[in-house]
């Protein structure tokens, strides 16, 4: 089994008139969601974040009237077909109660194989990224305990003081370990390390060989006339003159007005961040149309796919998950995180320093409203308060939203596993020493 995290993404149109009902419904499951979160804790043991919403229309290009639709976003680890199984289980009525409002579903009411069917076809790509890259739900709630466990028995070991040697203090606390019979787990190593890496990074070295097959042929065919070289030749040459030219175009469309967005109404924003009620963990749905111009859609999917195969080496401290993706024939930018703190903190994260700043104009300059660019990373004017005002104007209020750990930041997931991973692991005394703090 893999525990590489990954998203779902599950969209159908509606009826803009339905969209109070649905939003009825999702919010009835919101609540009941705060009476039965251990039911849900247990039935759904693969699934990290449930995000489920209703999008009004939007106006693409001031002409085009981009549809209503229901949104389900899911987190999960394990396979998909395993996910979806488990959601149809547990969340069937739901499932056949909200998703019956759209034309696309089936008629009558469809077993729970062929909702699993349904989720699937309706299903779309999209990046994914991950704070916690793996690591099952289950072993998130093992960690969590190993460390109140070990925290406890130190606490009351009088015989383990500050002026204790650092080996002998590691020691003891594996003996702990190994001898509590809730614990013996935590002796066997991480589960799946080599297989999630190679899961993760076969994508970014097949399309690395294949750019590096490319370059060895055009210098190969200054010795020969091989065909094989001849083809794979021009792959390289293609992938750097497509990627130039849709610069080019960029840059001449960038030359476009910049359109700001129409802020936000207080009563708007309080209503959004009334529900980020969550101590630790809250959720952020940035749903926009893109700028006039099919160079900005095209643009936009190359840079997520891109953004894809380098996920592996990205890291935001406060970020559990985060996934962007294109609807509507590529017309529409969809952001979703669930991230430490509130919403606004974590916006400001982005633009609080250049090279966030940066990398967020890679993906956000394309949304209409977003900061306008120079050659896609180079900032122009208030950067910061347009960006600010840009996730405001777009952000969505999401109706449900399920998280199985509300109580546990990114930061403390990391100390959690890299706790785990020094037990039963040769150390000096310096590293005992930096192990020991993230008891």
């Amino acid at each position: 089994m893999s525990t590489v995290h990954k998203g779902l993404t599950v969209t159908v149109t509606l009826d803009e008139q339905k969209i109070p009902y649905v939003n009825g419904l999702l919010s009835e499951y919101r609540k009941d969601l705060r009476l039965y979160q251990e039911k849900y804790q247990k039935s759904l043991p693969g699934t990290f974040f449930i995000s489920w919403l209703t999008l009004p229309t939007q106006l693409y290009q001031d002409q085009e009237t981009l549809p209503a639709r229901i949104l389900l976003l899911t987190s999960y680890v394990g396979s998909k077909s395993r996910h979806l199984k488990e959601l149809a289980a547990f969340l069937a009525p739901q499932l056949r109660q909200v998703f019956s409002q759209s034309v696309e579903f089936p008629s009558g009411e469809p077993s729970e194989e062929k909702l699993v069917q349904f989720l699937n076809q309706k299903s779309i790509p999209n990046t994914f990224y991950s704070g916690f890259k793996f690591i099952s739900t289950a072993e998130v709630d093992q960690e969590a305990q190993l460390k109140s466990e070990v925290l406890s028995y130190m606490q009351k070991q009088e015989s383990l003081g500050p002026a204790s040697e650092p080996t002998a203090v590691k020691k003891a606390i594996e003996s702990f370990v190994s001898s509590h019979p809730k614990l013996h787990w935590a002796s066997g190593g991480i589960p799946f390390s080599s297989q999630n890496k190679v899961q993760m990074l076969w994508p970014l070295a097949a399309f690395g060989l294949m750019m590096l097959a490319s370059i060895v042929s055009l210098i190969a065919l200054l010795f020969t006339d091989a065909l094989l070289f001849r083809w794979l030749a021009w792959i390289f040459p293609a992938f750097l003159l497509v990627t130039g030219a849709l610069f080019l175009l960029l840059r001449l469309n960038e030359n476009n007005p910049h359109e700001p967005s129409p802020e936000l109404s207080d009563e708007k924003v309080r209503e959004i961040v009334a529900l980020e009620t969550n101590p630790v963990i809250n959720e952020m749905t940035v749903i926009a149309p893109l700028k006039k111009g099919w160079v900005r859609r095209v643009f936009l999917a190359l840079t997520l796919k891109l953004v894809g195969l380098v996920a592996y080496f990205a890291y935001i401290p406060t970020v559990h998950t985060a996934r962007w993706l294109q609807m509507d024939k590529g017309k529409r930018l969809v952001f979703i995180a669930n991230f430490d703190n509130l919403s606004e903190a974590y916006a400001h994260d982005f633009v609080d320093s250049e090279r966030r700043s940066m990398n967020m104009a890679v993906i956000f300059s394309h949304a209409f409203g977003f900061p306008a660019t120079r050659w896609l990373v180079h900032k122009q004017y208030n950067h910061r308060s347009e960006y600010m005002k840009g996730v405001r104007a777009h952000q969505k209020i999401t109706q449900f939203w399920y998280s199985h750990n509300r109580n546990l930041s990114v930061e403390n997931l990391k100390r959690n596993r890299a706790f785990r991973e020094g037990l039963f692991k040769k150390m000096d005394d310096p590293a005992i020493k930096d192990w020991l703090l993230t008891i």
